[in-house]
């Protein structure tokens, strides 16, 4: 049974976060090792993101070496402002992070989300490796700081979300959404063969007019996406649950076999029906509960949900009908059952929906 920490203070004032994370700081490894922090820097538009200052406490209270450590998070599929590493750092910068108000931002899967490295994944495992970001690899230790808010596939995103997903690569991301491959929307086509140019499987043609992807020769990397000027080449979403909450999983067994993970830091606050990728939507689903910290992904996100779940619901709350003891996330998105991540998390030894809260 693993033990989450937790304190209510959502203040990240240096003594409550010294008594919270004070006994994940990794000491002293002989002054030669970097130190990721996996952050999101959050989507254009959306205020509700773990913000610099919070960052910057959990960095403190750590004792973290700063000309030793970063912060970092990885590409997207969608076209937004985290498509490219320019086009995040600039986004990054105008949400407060980098220097010099914090340790630098790096992005972890290269300019263009292709950076990645292949990883062995456990015979429990239905695939066989998974395509995780190289900057994550090459760091000696990770602390990995979430949000803890609604999610349109998942139901939440926690630490699970923010190790599968938000460590892959582009390739990787595109292998997690199932079958999904990219797909051409014929009206916004112009024809400009760019994407063809630069797909590097030649599974691209435009004989007949618009673009075609051959699904039988697309390695689903994702480079047509980034390429493609006119927003033509995007994602088919419509995906099935279960099989993309596993694959996310299994990336999250890659991504902590690959680098030594200190503590995993939810961040209760701003609770929210939607994730960081989109704008500020609607009103939160509760009020802020707290902040909390484990070894364990799995115990942190199951201690979380568990505390949502006995919040009230905030007032103009999306899940206004759900009382105390109702889950607000499935409230909200009734279709979508958020313990699956959870239950496949523990199923695949990621970590164990046991624990002991203890309270700081």
């Amino acid at each position: 049974m693993s033990e989450v920490f937790f304190t209510r203070s959502t203040d990240c004032g240096a003594e409550s976060m010294s008594a919270l994370l004070s006994r994940f700081a990794p000491g002293d490894d002989g002054g030669t090792g970097l130190h990721a922090v996996k952050i999101h820097a959050g989507e254009q538009g959306n205020t509700r993101f773990v913000p610099p200052s919070s960052v910057n406490s959990v960095v403190r209270a750590l004792g973290l070496p700063p000309d030793r450590t970063f912060l970092t998070d990885t590409t997207v599929l969608y076209r937004g402002r985290r498509l490219t590493a320019p086009a995040y750092l600039h986004l990054a910068f105008e949400h407060g992070f980098g220097l010099p108000a914090t340790p630098p931002f790096m992005v972890a899967d290269g300019l263009r989300g292709t950076d990645e490295i292949p990883v062995k994944l456990p015979s429990c495992c239905e695939g066989t490796t998974a395509r995780i970001a190289r900057l994550i690899s090459e760091a000696d230790r990770m602390t990995v700081i979430s949000h803890f808010k609604g999610h349109l596939l998942t139901g939440f995103g926690g630490a699970i979300k923010n190790l599968g997903m938000g460590c892959a690569s582009r390739g990787g991301k595109l292998y997690q959404h199932s079958s999904v491959k990219p797909v051409v929307r014929t009206q916004k086509c112009v024809s400009c063969g760019l994407c063809a140019a630069h797909c590097p499987a030649g599974a691209i043609s435009l004989s007949d007019g618009p673009a075609s992807i051959s699904d039988a020769l697309c390695i689903g990397c994702g480079e047509c996406i980034q390429r493609c000027p006119e927003g033509a080449v995007g994602v088919n979403w419509n995906q099935d649950q279960e099989v993309f909450v596993r694959r996310m999983v299994e990336y999250a067994i890659a991504a902590v076999s690959v680098t030594r993970i200190d503590v995993f830091v939810n961040f209760l606050t701003k609770i929210s029906g939607d994730c960081d990728c989109l704008d500020d939507q609607g009103g939160l689903l509760v009020d802020d509960i707290g902040i909390l910290a484990s070894t364990d992904p799995v115990s942190l996100d199951q201690a979380c949900l568990d505390l949502v779940t006995g919040a009230v619901s905030a007032e103009g709350s999306p899940a206004a009908g759900a009382g105390v003891g109702v889950d607000k996330f499935r409230a909200f998105r009734p279709d979508i059952d958020g313990t699956l991540q959870l239950e496949t998390a523990q199923m695949l030894g990621l970590g164990s929906r046991e624990y002991v809260l203890t309270e700081v």
